[in-house]
């Protein structure tokens, strides 16, 4: 779900003590929100299976040939040695770090954004107009567009690129923080702006900071991304819909311009 104000926020975390014992003690997630289109990867022992768009959340698209084009997103996870060195170097415990003994886990299933940067969009809608087609209205539907193409060549001719921000599978992690680093150590590029949080204010200060600064970014954002770090507190709020009730966007102001009418 959404909030467009810090009020909104405050009522969010409010619906969600409601719910949980009291006095319980829990960090906030934050990360930049992507305007691009959300996927759902599946790699079976290290090699790149099934790539898809998230859909309705159940079921999406199978979009395989033309994922494999990003260059961001691995066809293979980087070799067990290089995984157990960075498990090991991030401080993550051998519970982790086990999963990578002798092979990899038979399954691995990862989130994330494809997405297009600026310069490529900029690119892409001139020479649309050389060729008299018609223009992306934003970077969204162009990388929607883009990963939804029947040939994979001109998948790869758009230049998309991605993020993973969500582990599915469970590898012994404990918070969404550990997630990005176990992600990044099996060879994923992720997002390098994000923030643990302690409360509320400090989120606050990490979207309003964003919001004037989101232009320094080669890459479109409309928000930030708010969860709550833990995860068995994240599991215990549970979803609503195919909304978890321990997650939520906190979106910009819409950008204002002048038009003549």
């Amino acid at each position: 779900n959404d909030a467009f104000s810090f009020e909104e926020l405050k009522k969010w975390e409010e619906r969600n003590n409601k719910l949980l014992p009291e006095n319980i003690d829990f960090n906030y997630f934050v990360e930049l929100k992507i305007d691009g289109l959300a996927i759902k990867l599946v790699y079976e022992n290290g090699l790149l299976k099934i790539g898809s768009t998230r859909g309705d959340g159940y079921l999406g698209e199978d979009v395989t040939q033309n994922i494999k084009t990003i260059e961001a997103i691995p066809l293979s996870l980087l070799p067990i040695e290089e995984i157990r060195e960075n498990l090991k170097k991030e401080g993550l415990g051998n519970k982790i770090v086990d999963n990578f003994k002798n092979s990899y886990p038979f399954k691995i299933e990862v989130r994330g954004e494809v997405f297009i940067n600026k310069e490529n969009f900029t690119k892409l809608n001139e020479e649309r107009k050389k060729n008299n087609q018609p223009l992306f209205a934003n970077p969204r539907n162009a990388a929607s567009g883009s990963l939804r193409q029947l040939d994979p060549k001109i998948t790869a001719e758009r230049k998309l690129d991605s993020f993973v921000y969500d582990l599915v599978t469970n590898l012994g992690q404990q918070t969404h923080e550990e997630e990005h680093l176990i992600l990044k150590c099996l060879g994923f590029k992720t997002n390098p702006h994000t923030k643990k949080c302690k409360n509320l204010e400090e989120v606050l200060e990490f979207k309003e900071y964003w919001e004037k600064n989101r232009d320094k970014l080669d890459f479109e954002i409309d928000g930030v991304v708010v969860q709550i770090n833990e995860n068995d507190i994240f599991e215990k709020l549970g979803i609503v819909g195919k909304a978890p009730r321990g997650a939520i966007a906190f979106k910009f102001s819409p950008k204002q311009a002048t038009t003549i009418i």
